[in-house]
């Protein structure tokens, strides 16, 4: 097709507040060539010097070179006028005006600039492809060319805009079918706009080109992306640098509503009365997610949409009337589900890359990068540049797209051709001076092209450092819990975890029928694991977790340590061999090994805290509450299980903040440390009160107290002594000080000073002895925490001299280095494998009984007594076995001796001793006996004679004794055995027999007891299997009674002569205000820990692609 001055095209110019960008979209139309025929300005209430540019261009006077004025025309429309309408408008207006204005309609947007053959090659498109009737250009981006902003349109079943640029690096110059184009410089046949009735009037933006794009295609006409033809575009109302007043509600809801509203009025009718109750409720869903995280403006647009289609102001049915008679099928041109995993997956897959770019560019190792211009030529700069004749395909891409050769790989897909990157901005030499002016000053960026390769795509997915080193850690972790592998992990320090029910239950319950009863509060690990192990209810609940936990939290911390250093300038693999190190602790090993569950997880959680500790001393002032309030949270999670790690943490941020220099307002800052200091301690309330009042649970740690005592030698290996660990942290110490020689630096000093409040916590465990319970023997606590502190330390302050400085390095040091982090890890995991193979956690789920006597417990609700052995302590728990959080839980004074004077009474063989032991077991309601590991039940049973019986053994092989004597949470007992009871004496023995044993079992079970007596003799006595403390209250008929003591510490209260009606219940006041403060805290956390979301300037590589 030969080219012309003018051809049979209508130009319409759409304007509104574009003065900006205005001029150089008149120059682009002054410089095409071929020039449209007619040239058709519509400004639509511009506040602006647009009116005044536009008058200038239609001006004959004031045109160049006699080629006459750029515009023909000016329409003016008020200020509300959709884009839609001031086109329809135009076009109407042109008819009137010269009756056949042009087979052709190009539209185009203020804020963009065709190149000077961009006109051109869409008709010559057009002629190659006689079916088309609408064609549109690529828009690359209106600074940098080498960006395509948007080629080809498509939507998905959700009504969301889908741009199909992606898909042109491997066609650059074939033109590609789609659903629709950018209205920007779209070419329309006039004789298909007269057709379809051009854009629908009740569209006035943002998915115009999509509607009118549908239903070109369901008339037969084609939608053709002609690459070839390029065009720069602002995209003003996308990249907000426009107003739109055409769209009272906002670009964001109006974008959502008109979104849906573009799918439901052109799809078939099964996808329509399916697709709106799913949208409406997809909506809703949507808005609320937003909403929880605090995008007011995304949650706003989905509840506006929700209005605008259920309302009836989105005129579905009769818009779906006049597409009637263009119902064509638009297969394949639509995002599916698979689509859009696709693009889901390849823009992942982009991310990793650039950001694998950036990390490389951060350290000073920038990557070959393509050549192309970046600087903005205009239009009438463009033509003589390359000669009248741009370059096609191939040859149009940059400069090192196509590969130079073939890699040895192969079958992957290439998302991309080259993907642009943004460089970081290199780090100040010196603060800057302050200005007056309040606005933030601008920062240039810098984009570096790079080629998308296999080897780029590996280098950034599967051979990333973060995949290795999950890869490799997890395959230590297997091999050494080889032999303990399962989801139900018991033994040594961990009892068998719960299900949900049980763990919510005894986290909420004020009293716990556990140690012969208590009001203690629960520890707050049982609500964390209610929470999390929710989401594993499916494979097992929050047993699932904590095996998990366990068995993979080498892998799994060594993740957190690397994603928490990723702002470091440091080289990933380097970030990854130190993040392997703090996976591989021995510290780390020994605690799951013995079942420490509270090491491991502050093994977990020490990289988030260090993090958000040091966000909370360098926030951003915009950022500076919920960096405070995420920090608390983390805090709080790490509080509830390591109380030491908390207060550990709590001093290094009193210090840091005292010592540190300030970066911004010192109010705000100390704010921040307020706000990190007591959020915790409200969202663990009421365990902070325990804490100060049992000392023993800051020292010891949770779970079951004592453990192997370590020397020095071992603290030294940050090995905490037991079964588990080899002091092979010592290599971390060297490679510490070492660092420390050949790299001296000022960044290593917070790490140095972490590695010495670690230490402070070791010296303070080991030198301050408690006791595990009141009057008890004193004990050393564990140093498992502590030691993962001071590891911690050390492997910053190795990481810190591995930060990238001006200062060069001698030639042989990144070598030794290199050789020194390999022997460091081989010995750590040496270590791991062999000696965390040991420990006595097993995945038999720890103590079962036979079914039978499991469902005995739970219908009696009586207790079992598991007696102490194997270095663990005796137990006792009603209504079930003891389960994890028993041992957290403070039991009454006395409560442990009593056990294990029963203990020494019952193994004693002497029948007085015996007898005595098992007469106190029934009275505290105890059914089922297990004896220690390898002691037989047969002298007990001949010298009990009837009191207990022979019960089916433990699945461990333990001896069960089953208690034969009349007993149960609440009995009622003859004055005969009330006056001993409380007189102190020790219960006597109990026949079998309730009709002579002068004992009843009530059917209630404590704390809420409400039973209903008869008539009988006086002093008969409710006794409860709860020990006595304060907070137990007592009504007869109404009124207030007494409680009295029974058998030296159980609850009773005395029964009237007379039928009357007996209450006894535990009041838990004081716990339930508390624990509204803590969910009232949470509540405050979780709506300030997300940010809002803030209108910014977006990336000059967002929403683009390369070209």
């Amino acid at each position: 097709m030969p080219s012309f001055a003018t051809v049979p095209v209508l130009a319409v110019l759409v304007c509104h507040n574009g003065e900006a960008w205005l001029p150089l979209a008149l120059s682009a139309l002054r410089r095409s060539g071929p020039r449209p025929r007619h040239v058709l300005a519509v400004d639509t209430g511009s506040t602006d010097r647009t009116p005044a540019l536009l008058a200038e261009a239609a001006d004959p006077e004031a045109a160049v070179g006699g080629e006459g004025p750029i515009l023909d025309g000016i329409l003016t429309l008020t200020g509300e006028t959709g884009f839609a309408e001031a086109v329809s408008a135009a076009v109407s207006h042109a008819t009137e005006r010269w009756g056949d204005p042009g087979s052709w309609i190009w539209l185009l947007h203020d804020d963009c600039a065709p190149e000077p053959d961009c006109l051109d090659r869409l008709l010559r498109a057009a002629e190659t492809s006689p079916s088309a009737g609408v064609l549109g250009p690529i828009s690359v981006d209106w600074t940098d060319p080498r960006l395509i902003t948007e080629a080809g349109l498509s939507t998905d079943a959700s009504g969301h805009r889908q741009s199909v640029a992606g898909e042109l690096e491997n066609r650059p110059e074939q033109s590609t079918e789609v659903l629709a184009v950018p209205s920007a410089g779209v070419l329309v046949r006039r004789e298909l706009w007269t057709e379809l009735g051009g854009f629908d009037p009740e569209i006035p933006l943002l998915r115009e080109d999509i509607d009118f794009g549908w239903r070109a295609n369901a008339a037969g006409s084609v939608v053709l992306s002609v690459p070839t033809a390029r065009m720069r575009h602002v995209r003003a109302l996308a990249t907000g640098q426009r107003t739109a007043h055409a769209v009272p509600d906002g670009l964001t809801a109006a974008d959502r509503a008109l979104g849906l509203r573009t799918f439901l009025v052109n799809c078939s009718a099964p996808s329509f009365w399916w697709g709106l109750p799913r949208l409406l409720l997809l909506c809703l869903l949507r808005g609320l997610g937003f909403a929880l995280l605090r995008r007011g403006n995304r949650a706003a647009a989905e509840f506006r949409a929700i209005g605008y289609l259920a309302g009836g102001r989105a005129g579905l049915r009769a818009a779906r009337r006049k597409r009637a008679a263009h119902r064509g099928s638009v297969r394949g041109l639509l995002i599916g589900r698979f689509v859009r995993l696709r693009n889901a997956t390849r823009a992942l897959v982009l991310s990793l890359i650039r950001r694998r770019v950036a990390s490389e560019a951060a350290l000073g190792r920038l990557p070959e990068t393509t050549a192309a211009e970046t600087a903005w030529i205009p239009p009438e700069a463009m033509g003589g540049a390359t000669g009248g004749r741009r370059p096609v395909g191939p040859d149009a891409l940059p400069a090192g797209v196509r590969s130079s050769g073939r890699s040895l790989v192969s079958g992957l897909r290439r998302p991309a051709g080259v993907v642009a990157v943004e460089l970081p901005d290199e780090p100040a030499a010196e603060p800057e001076r302050p200005r007056p002016s309040p606005g933030p000053r601008e920062v240039p960026r810098e984009l570096v092209f790079v080629e998308v390769n296999r080897k780029r795509i590996l280098a950034a997915t599967v051979f990333s450092p973060p995949v290795v080193l999950f890869v490799v850690l997890t395959a230590i972790a297997l091999v050494t819990n080889s032999g303990r592998l399962g989801f139900d992990l018991a033994g040594g320090h961990l009892l068998p975890v719960g299900g949900l029910g049980q763990l919510w239950s005894d986290y909420l319950a004020s009293w716990h029928a556990v140690g012969g009863g208590t009001a203690a509060a629960a520890p707050p690990t049982l609500a964390v694991l209610g929470l999390l192990g929710a989401v594993f209810q499916p494979i097992g609940g929050p047993a699932t977790l904590v095996a998990l936990v366990l068995l993979l939290q080498a892998p799994i911390a060594a993740l957190l340590a690397y994603a928490v250093t990723r702002r470091l300038r440091v080289h990933r693999w380097v970030r990854a061999a130190v993040a392997a190190g703090y996976g591989l602790l021995p510290a780390a090993t020994a605690g799951a090994a013995q079942g420490r569950f509270d090491v491991v997880a502050a093994h977990l959680l020490l990289p988030v805290v260090l993090a958000g500790i040091v966000a909370v001393l360098t926030a951003e002032r915009r950022k500076w509450l919920h960096t405070s309030v995420l920090c608390a949270l983390g805090l709080a999670l790490f509080g509830a299980f390591t109380p030491l790690g908390h207060a550990l943490a709590l001093v290094g941020l009193v210090v840091a903040f005292v010592v540190l220099p300030a970066p911004g307002l010192l109010l705000r800052r100390a704010a921040s440390v307020v706000i990190v200091v007591f959020l915790p301690l409200l969202l663990l309330l009421p365990w902070p009160a325990v804490l100060v009042r049992y000392p023993k649970f800051l020292l010891h740690g949770l779970g079951a107290p004592g453990g192997a005592q370590p020397g020095a030698g071992e603290l030294f290996g940050l090995a905490p002594g037991g079964p588990g660990a080899w002091p092979v942290g010592v290599v971390v110490l060297a490679a510490a000080l070492m660092a420390l020689i050949l790299r001296p630096t000022a960044r290593a000093v917070p790490g140095l000073l972490l590695a010495l409040l670690g230490a402070a916590g070791v010296v303070l465990v080991r030198s301050v002895e408690v006791a595990d319970t009141p009057g008890g023997v004193l004990t050393p606590g564990f140093a498992g925490v502590p030691l993962l502190v001071a590891g911690a330390g050390l492997l910053w302050a190795v990481l810190a001299a591995c930060e990238r400085t001006t200062t060069p390095s001698a030639a042989w040091l990144p070598k030794a280095a290199a050789i020194g982090g390999v022997v460091l890890l081989a010995v750590l995991a040496t270590g791991a494998l062999v000696a965390g193979r040991d420990g006595p956690l097993t995945a038999d789920g720890g103590l079962r009984l036979a079914d039978p006597l499991t469902n005995e417990l739970a219908q009696t609700q009586r207790s079992v007594l598991v007696l102490a052995g194997g270095g663990e302590p005796a137990r006792q728990a009603s209504g079930r076995l003891p389960s994890y959080g028993d041992d957290d839980l403070v039991p009454t004074t006395g409560a442990r001796e009593r056990l294990a004077d029963w203990q020494v009474n019952l193994l004693s063989g002497v029948r007085e001793p015996v007898q005595e032991a098992l007469a106190g077991m029934a009275a505290d309601g105890v059914l089922f006996v297990v004896l220690p590991p390898g002691v037989d039940s047969a002298p007990i049973q001949a010298i009990a004679e009837e009191q207990v019986a022979a019960a089916p053994p433990a699945a461990d092989g333990r001896q069960v004794l089953r208690l034969t004597t009349v007993g149960g949470p609440v009995v009622l007992i003859s004055p005969e055995l009330a006056q001993r009871a409380v007189n102190g004496r020790p219960p006597e023995i109990q026949s079998a027999d309730a009709s002579v044993a002068g004992t009843a079992v009530v059917e209630a079970v404590p704390p809420e007891v409400r039973v209903r007596v008869s008539d009988g003799p006086a002093g008969r006595l409710l006794v409860l299997a709860a020990d006595e403390e304060p907070g137990w209250k007592a009504t007869v008929n109404g009124e207030r009674a007494a409680i009295v003591r029974a058998w030296g510490h159980q609850v009773a209260v005395a029964v009237p002569t007379r039928q009357a009606e007996v209450v006894v219940e535990y009041s838990g006041g004081g716990r339930n205000i508390l624990l509204l403060v803590q969910v009232a805290a949470l509540l405050f956390a979780a709506l300030t820990a997300v940010p809002s979301r803030r209108g910014h300037s977006p990336s000059i590589t967002s929403g683009s692609t390369p070209r």
